[in-house]
């Protein structure tokens, strides 16, 4: 008849496989915010160039289907109702709309994150509109495909001089 291991030498091993999980699970999640964020200022540069070629429909794309737009005076709810908001702005040929991220982030676990960035408004050669520029906050959610989508955008006009 053999000997069955004691309590003691039991808590032992499983103490030890438990430290060496939690230590691989603690490693990982760097990687996964490292990831996420380069993953979400993928997403922006091709969230501007979807827009820049699409317009309104480029634009509305990139958001989740229940995403949220806030701007001054206003907040839509909706990939549909995000689309029409945006129509008359991105179709108006006079001028450009670029966009570029300064700071992106990340949770630890990679699934949600933010951009935060400049934007600029500029009149195209011949276009008689004036200049704007300002400040954007864009919250990304990853997918269950893998794509980031915006959930919640807000951007700010900068003060007029």
């Amino acid at each position: 008849m053999s000997a069955l291991p004691s309590v003691a030498a039991l808590q032992g091993k499983w103490t030890v496989v438990l430290g060496a999980a939690l230590l691989l699970a603690a490693c990982e999640r760097p990687r996964h915010r490292e990831a996420a964020i380069k993953a979400i200022g993928a997403a922006d540069s091709a969230f501007a160039r979807a827009t820049t070629e699409r317009g309104a429909d480029g634009w509305a794309g990139f958001f989740a289907h229940d995403g949220v737009m806030m701007i001054p005076g206003s907040t839509v709810v909706g990939r549909a109702a995000i689309r029409s908001l945006m129509t008359p702005e991105l179709a108006d040929t006079t001028a450009s709309f670029t966009w570029h991220p300064v700071t992106v982030e990340a949770a630890a676990d990679g699934d949600l994150g933010y951009s935060i960035g400049r934007w600029d408004r500029a009149p195209r050669a011949g276009g008689g509109k004036t200049a704007r520029h300002g400040s954007y906050v864009t919250v990304w959610r990853k997918q269950g495909d893998g794509t980031w989508k915006v959930v919640l955008d807000i951007g700010n006009a900068d003060p007029r001089r």
